[in-house]
């Protein structure tokens, strides 16, 4: 595998780089439009096939920097695919779960991946992008940086695993506290809590995140692919969660379509 087949440039999705043993790919405009909207619906998987088959690289930094993509864009899709239209059978309902079958399978893929990944990410972000990033092995994050529970505000649920990877982190109470008690989780509580690594200024975030690269780069594949393997050997339990919640999202969808309705 050559790094020219890793190398895209979609610039309102995402564009890649390569920087030696590392890959880049920085990850931008609208969050939702994107992943409902690309032609190439099956891209995102067979290019994380290649990312696997690529011998070169050892590390992969998401960065993940979607400004267009904030509460009120959340909100905004949520309701505007729980109507009347959803709750009869037409396809905006099919919009959603797209939504969250790609959200799905793209945590699995990178958990997959036989390489290190680190999350980078600043500002405000949803807590979708949160639990993204649980699904890498390193986190770190700007000190501005601000997870928002934006699901509450719909009266749904959240996207990507966040209560399976909190209930794993934090225990079962403090998982639901939270979910349901905080509105957002600023980068000083993350840190606390362990949902991120580390927190730096901007001006470092890049930095930061190419020296750990650097520093992974030099294990052997051996011990790096070993070391994956190893801890990712719950990882059918997690599919199973991730099936789950997509279907307690759809029904919640459709209790949601309901009360617009006939309120």
């Amino acid at each position: 595998m050559s790094d020219s087949d890793l190398i895209r440039r979609y610039p309102e999705f995402f564009v890649s780089e390569i920087h030696q043993e590392v890959l880049w790919l920085r990850f931008s405009g609208n969050f939702f439009h994107n992943l409902t909207s690309f032609d190439k619906r099956d891209f995102l998987g067979d290019y994380f096939q290649r990312i696997k088959k690529s011998d070169h690289i050892k590390t992969v930094i998401f960065q993940t920097n979607y400004s267009e993509s904030g509460v009120d864009d959340y909100v905004e899709f949520f309701l505007s695919h729980t109507d009347e239209a959803s709750l009869f059978g037409g396809t905006r309902l099919l919009e959603i779960n797209k939504l969250s079958n790609i959200i799905n399978q793209t945590i699995i893929n990178v958990i997959e991946l036989n390489k290190f990944t680190i999350q980078i990410c600043q500002g405000a972000c949803l807590s979708i992008f949160m639990n993204l990033g649980f699904a890498c092995d390193y986190r770190i994050v700007c000190d501005n940086t601000v997870f928002y529970n934006a699901f509450k505000k719909i009266g749904g649920l959240p996207l990507g695993g966040g209560p399976f990877f909190l209930t794993k982190l934090l225990g079962r109470s403090r998982a639901n506290q939270l979910l349901l008690l905080d509105d957002e989780v600023n980068a000083a509580r993350s840190l606390e809590l362990g949902i991120v690594d580390k927190v730096v200024p901007l001006a470092d975030l890049e930095e930061t995140a190419m020296r750990a690269a650097q520093k992974i780069s030099q294990l052997q594949p051996r011990t790096l692919g070993g070391v994956k393997r190893l801890t990712n050997f719950s990882l059918q339990e997690l599919k199973v969660y991730l099936a789950r919640e997509t279907d307690e999202l759809q029904r919640v969808c459709v209790q949601m379509g309901h009360q617009r309705v006939f309120a």
